[in-house]
């Protein structure tokens, strides 16, 4: 029988979670920077795969049902080129001016987080109240579950040496860019959540944009206690 070392395995999960880190990688729409040769292009996307279904083990309260579904959340992987042409897309049809397709342009691969959130059942035209109470909580499950996902799935990119942004998505939100990446109108963006390959943290130097989270420096211990 072999024995785990609880401790060792807690300091890992530590470690990840402590070095994982908000970065925002940019460059110009229809550029091209230098990528990575096809078997570590391959290497990585099944690491992407494999993050986003290990993150889908985060939990969930309600059956949500959809397309014989349970989960209330769904991923929509984007590799390298559909992440690039959705940069020109944004940039030159929708003529964004945001920094999302330059984001979408620097990514060696995105995942696009939605969930789904529940509305009324009955045929009347004024929900009652308890109902409506009942829906609201019931979405906060589902938001909540599809926000433990995304974390799980930060996770997993840092453990792999993934750089990882998760951005509340910007005009990836908007009708013209769900009907763009056929995303069903019935689903909300959560995360748009920006990935680079360990192997490209050294590429293009001085080609693209940096820029670190702002929040980190503004962590603290104070926001819990001991009930007593």
């Amino acid at each position: 029988m072999v024995m785990i070392d609880l401790s060792h395995q807690a300091a890992i999960v530590s470690k990840v979670i402590q070095s994982r880190v908000t970065e925002k990688v940019m460059c110009d729409p229809g550029s091209k920077p230098a990528g990575v040769s096809d078997e570590i292009e391959n290497l990585n996307r099944q690491r992407v795969f494999e993050s986003v279904e290990t993150a889908g083990w985060a939990p969930f309260h309600y059956n949500r049902g959809v397309d014989g579904i349970a989960e209330p959340w769904r991923a929509h992987l984007l590799w390298r080129q559909q992440a690039q042409d959705a940069a020109r897309f944004m940039h030159e049809s929708l003529q964004v001016k945001t920094k999302e397709p330059r984001l979408a342009a620097a990514c060696s691969a995105m995942v696009l987080v939605t969930w789904l959130p529940e509305t009324s059942a009955t045929n009347e035209l004024i929900p009652s109240s308890e109902m409506v109470e009942k829906i609201v909580a019931r979405n906060e499950e589902h938001l909540a579950a599809a926000s433990s996902m995304v974390q799980n799935l930060l996770l997993m990119l840092t453990a792999h040496g993934m750089g990882n942004y998760w951005s509340s998505g910007g005009r990836f939100r908007g009708k013209e860019m769900f009907e763009y990446l056929n995303i069903p109108n019935t689903e909300r963006l959560l995360a748009a959540v920006f990935i680079e390959y360990p192997e490209e943290l050294a590429l293009n130097p001085g080609y693209k944009e940096r820029k670190p989270g702002a929040q980190r420096g503004n962590r603290s211990h104070q926001w819990f206690r001991e009930v007593s």
